[in-house]
This record gives C-alpha cells, sequence and structure tokens, in this order.
C-alpha cells in the first residue's frame, strides 16, 4: 500500500486538531480499501456487505451458472432448453375447423362389432349367381284336356255373347306371360266372330273361309322342346262332309289329313303335331289356324297347345 507524500507532508504540517482528523480520515481510507485497483473507475471490490446491500450469495439464484471469470450469467443454462427442431410445427397440426365434432361422431354402443360382420369369404361371388337368360321355366297349365303329351300351355273357350262369339282364356301354363293374346279376325270389312251350333252341341267360334285365328304367344324359359300338340275340340260344321284344319308361323307349318275332323256330335278332340313349326326361347311368335279342305266350315269350342319341355 502506497501513501502519496504530498498528503503527509500536508497532514504533519497541519494543526495539532486538523491533522488528528486527517489522519483518522486516511486511516478509515485504507481500511476501506486495500486492493491493487484502488477506488478507481469506481469499482468497489472492497465494499461492507452489509453498508452496499443484499450479499451476492442472496441475490444470485442458486440455478445461475457462474463463468470462467467470476462473472454471473444469470439466463438459463442452454442445454435445459428445448431444441427447436423438436418442437411440433405448426403449418403441420391438425386445422381446428377439420376435426370431427364430438356430437358427431358415433357412439360407440351403436358401432357393429366386428365379430358380427359378414366374413367376405362367404359372401356370395358375383359370378356364381344364375344369369336371368338361364332360369328354366316350367308350364304349369297342368295335364292337357285333349290327352296331349306334356302340360298345357294355353286353352282358350269361345262363349256366346248375343250370337257374338268371345274368346275366354282360360290357362296359360307357359313361364314367359308378356306375350299372350287370342283374336278371331276377318277378311271383310266390319267383320263380327260368329257363335254357331247351339242346338247339337254346346257351340263355338265358326271357323271357314272368311276367317281366321291369330294367336300371339312366347315361349321364353323354354330351352328344350320334345313335343308340341295343337288340338280343338269341335266338329265339322256340315251336314254332308267331315272337315280339317291347318296353321302357319314365321317358322312353319303344317295341316291335318283332309276330313280328319268329323261332322258328327259329340263333340270330340282333334289333335295335330305341330312340334317342328313352334321354336323354343322364341319370344315372338305368331300362330294362324285357318279351317281346310273338305267342308271348309268348322265349329271350334275349345282351342288348345301342349309342350312337352323345359
Amino acid at each position: 500500500m502506497r501513501t502519496s507524500s504530498i498528503h503527509v507532508r500536508r497532514i504533519v504540517g497541519a494543526r495539532p486538531g486538523t491533522a488528528a482528523a486527517a489522519i483518522l480520515a486516511v486511516a478509515v481510507h485504507l481500511g476501506a480499501g486495500c486492493s491493487s485497483g484502488g477506488d478507481r473507475g469506481g469499482r468497489n471490490d472492497a465494499a461492507v456487505p452489509d453498508a452496499q446491500g443484499t450479499p451476492l450469495d442472496f441475490a444470485i439464484s442458486d440455478l445461475a451458472s457462474p463463468n470462467w471469470d467470476g462473472s454471473t450469467d444469470l439466463r438459463p443454462a442452454a442445454d435445459f432448453a428445448a431444441p427447436p427442431d423438436l418442437g411440433v410445427r405448426t403449418d403441420l397440426a391438425a386445422p381446428p375447423d377439420l376435426a370431427v365434432p364430438p356430437d358427431l361422431a358415433t357412439p360407440p354402443d351403436l358401432a357393429v362389432p366386428p365379430d358380427l360382420a359378414t366374413p367376405p369369404d362367404l359372401a356370395t361371388a358375383p359370378d356364381l349367381a344364375t344369369p336371368p337368360d338361364m332360369t328354366t321355366g316350367t308350364i304349369t297349365g297342368g295335364p292337357c284336356l285333349s290327352g296331349g303329351a306334356g302340360a298345357t300351355a294355353f286353352r282358350v273357350r269361345w262363349t256366346n255373347s248375343g250370337g257374338r262369339a268371345t274368346v275366354n282364356y282360360e290357362v296359360h301354363g307357359l313361364p314367359d306371360k308378356s306375350r299372350w293374346k287370342v283374336g278371331v279376325y276377318g277378311y271383310a270389312i266390319g267383320f263380327m266372330p260368329q257363335f254357331a251350333d247351339p242346338f247339337l252341341g254346346p257351340g263355338g267360334l265358326q271357323l271357314d273361309s272368311s276367317d281366321f285365328i291369330d294367336v300371339e304367344l312366347s315361349t321364353k324359359g323354354l330351352h328344350r322342346v320334345s313335343s308340341i300338340t295343337l288340338a280343338i275340340y269341335g266338329r265339322s260344321y256340315s251336314t254332308g262332309s267331315s272337315g280339317s284344319f291347318n296353321w302357319m308361323t314365321f317358322t312353319g307349318s303344317g295341316s291335318t289329313p283332309l276330313n280328319y275332323v268329323s261332322n258328327v256330335t259329340p263333340y270330340r278332340w282333334y289333335s295335330a303335331d305341330a312340334t317342328t313349326d313352334l321354336d323354343p326361347d322364341d319370344g315372338g311368335i305368331l300362330l294362324r289356324i285357318k279351317a281346310g279342305g273338305g267342308s271348309g266350315s268348322l265349329v271350334v269350342n275349345r282351342l288348345e297347345l301342349c309342350i312337352d319341355g323345359s
């Protein structure tokens, strides 16, 4: 510790009371700071703690890290902070407006338990389903009244409506019923089907050279046909000769032998083979029936078509 000679000389040359006070002041000053830095620069490294405020060990947090030069870094250590690359980026977070509201979510008690769901391997394969065009129809008309083989495809009867012959549909046994109509048509304008022979028998439609019967039908659903029989129930409408009938379709035609239909009573069934004239799986059949050679006139009470097929 150095003491300025000027200060000493001034103290020695002073008056006794003043010198004593000056010496005491120098002693207090020297006792208060003994570091090599002195009080230059305003630094007070020898300050008395209780005269300068809170002691240093109470002011600094225990979590602060001292540096190598004695200074204190009051910020948290960098290695305790979360790395920025581990934070969730805000642009990857799900927007709140796309979240499913809780009130729209499916309640758990309404969900289908997995063990009740149909296993995929038990579902019916589409290619194993029966195609519509492969369905097989059965003729449901029952036995033929004429005694023909197979079952009744159709049967109609004519009744008397004040002298007019009216057709009555009795049986339709074909699988496809979309095409089914029987009508009587004439060659002259104003033709009306006539009901004849009401006294010698049950009577029926008078079929002669002035008219013909048209039958519209479909054999869709029948893939195989063994035999087809066309039959009428009646007699030849002539006192002197027997008669016959013939038919035609878009695929063939046929006729009974001459004088095949007797003119005597009672009425009987007269059948003919029409197997080659109607095709299976044909949705547009038109069958036309006319009176044939001999008398050229018939009374037809019933008309029936029998088919043995599937």
